[in-house]
C-alpha cells in the first residue's frame, strides 16, 4: 500500500497532495502528509508503529488516547487551545480505532500536525529550556491524578535498571557476534556504576516511591514550540507513557538537554553536564510539578539524572553486543560511540552532583 492508500483508511477528508519522510527518531517511521480541503492546506503526521519494539500497538494507542483525553480536560480547564495544547489521534473510517492496519499487517497512526511549531534536537537558549522543563513538569502535574497503574506496560522493565544490568550480563555471556572483547573497558566502567545506578529501582521495588504516569522519553525534541511566540504547545511522542518514577523523566531530560555534546558525539573529552542548562530545565520543571512531589521524590531527582544516563549506556552497549537490533545505526560501531559518550556524561554528573543538589534545593 502507498502512503496515500494508508491515509485513505483514516477519517480525514480532502485531496491528498503528497508526503515527505521525517528521518529524526530511532524507532518509528514517520511521514508528514499534506491534504487540501476546501482550498485550505491540512497537514498530518503519519507513523508506522514499530511492532518489534511495541509488541501490542492497539494497547499502546489505548494508553495514548486515555492520556491525551485526560490532558485535554486540563487544557480546557485552563482555557488553553486543545488544537495545539495536546495531541489528537485520528480514528479509522471502518473500525473506529485510533490506528489502521495495512495489507502487510503493519499498524499506522495519524495525528494532527501542529502548524507554526518547531522542535529542538539541541538548543542553547536557556529561556526555551526552562519552558521545555515547564512543559514536562506540567505534563506530570496534569497527570498526577491519573491512575498510573491502569496503563498498559508498553515495554516491560523499560527503566528497571537492575534488569538492564541482567540483560547486559546475559549478552556478554552469549556474545553472538564476538564483540565483547572490543568493549571490555566500557563493560568494566558500567559495572563500577551499578550500585548507585540501581538505587532508584530499589526504592520503587520497596514501595518507597510512588508510581506516576511518566513520559519516559523526555527529550527536548518531544516538545513542540510556537515558532512565533516561543510558547510551549504540546508534549509529543507518547508511545512509552507508562507507570514509573518521576525521576526517570527528570533524569532523562537533563541527560539529553544538558549534555555539552550530542549523545553520539565522539569527542568524549568534551562531554560534560552543562550546569546552566541543568538549572534552566530544573527551574521550569519544579515550577510546575514541585508542589505534588513527595520528599523522597525530591531527593531522588538528581539520582535519576545519573541513573538514566547509565541506563542508556547499558542499552546502547547491550544492543551493540547483540548485533544492533534495537537502535537505528548510521555506521558500524555507532552504539559503541553512544555508549562511550554516555559513560563520559555519567562521570561528569558524579563530579557535579553536589552542585546539582544545591541548585535543586534552590528551586524546591
Amino acid at each position: 500500500m502507498t502512503i496515500k492508500d494508508i491515509c485513505a483508511l483514516f477519517d480525514i477528508g480532502g485531496t491528498y497532495l503528497g508526503c515527505r519522510e521525517i528521518e529524526s527518531g530511532n524507532i518509528n517511521s514517520t511521514f508528514r502528509v499534506s491534504f487540501e480541503r476546501d482550498g485550505v492546506l491540512k497537514e498530518y503526521i503519519l507513523q508506522k508503529i514499530n511492532k518489534r519494539v511495541f509488541k501490542e500497538p492497539p494497547k499502546v494507542m489505548d494508553n495514548i488516547v486515555r492520556i491525551t483525553n485526560h490532558i485535554r480536560m486540563k487544557v480546557l480547564k485552563r482555557g488553553d487551545s486543545t488544537r495545539t495544547g495536546v495531541l489528537r489521534a485520528f480514528y479509522s473510517r471502518e473500525e473506529d480505532h485510533p490506528y489502521v492496519i495495512d495489507d502487510c499487517g503493519e499498524y499506522w497512526r495519524c495525528y494532527r500536525y501542529i502548524h507554526n511549531s518547531k522542535t529542538y534536537d539541541s538548543l542553547d537558549d536557556l529561556e526555551i529550556i526552562t519552558k521545555i522543563g515547564g512543559a514536562f513538569g506540567r505534563f506530570q502535574e496534569d497527570l498526577s491524578d491519573f491512575p498510573a497503574k491502569t496503563l498498559f506496560i508498553t515495554i516491560p522493565n523499560f527503566h528497571d535498571t537492575k534488569k538492564r544490568y541482567v540483560a547486559l550480563r546475559e549478552a556478554i555471556e552469549i556474545d553472538p557476534y564476538k564483540r565483547v572483547k572490543k568493549v571490555k573497558e566500557q563493560i568494566s566502567m558500567l559495572f563500577e556504576f551499578e550500585k548507585m545506578a540501581c538505587e532508584l529501582q530499589e526504592y520503587l521495588d520497596n514501595g518507597k516511591l510512588p508510581y506516576r504516569v511518566t513520559h519516559n522519553d523526555t527529550k527536548s525534541n518531544n516538545v513542540s514550540i510556537d515558532k512565533i511566540t516561543g510558547d510551549v504547545l504540546a508534549v509529543l511522542d507518547l508511545d512509552t507513557v507508562m507507570p514509573g518514577a518521576i525521576a526517570h523523566d527528570f533524569g532523562d531530560a537533563i541527560r539529553f538537554i544538558a549534555n555539552t555534546r550530542k549523545e553520539d558525539d565522539v569527542q568524549y573529552e568534551l562531554v560534560e553536564l552543562d550546569m546552566d542548562k541543568y538549572e534552566a530545565f530544573t527551574k521550569g520543571f519544579i515550577g510546575e510539578v514541585g508542589s505534588v512531589l513527595t520528599d523522597l521524590e525530591k531527593k531522588t531527582l538528581n539520582l535519576g539524572v545519573f541513573t538514566m544516563t547509565v541506563e542508556l549506556a547499558l542499552r546502547f552497549l547491550t544492543d551493540y553486543i547483540l548485533g544492533d537490533k534495537y537502535f537505528k545505526n548510521n555506521y558500524p560501531g555507532h552504539n559503541v560511540d553512544r555508549t562511550k559518550n554516555q559513560i563520559a556524561l555519567s562521570k561528569s554528573i558524579l563530579n557535579k552532583f553536589e552542585q546539582m543538589e544545591g541548585i535543586l534545593k534552590k528551586y524546591l
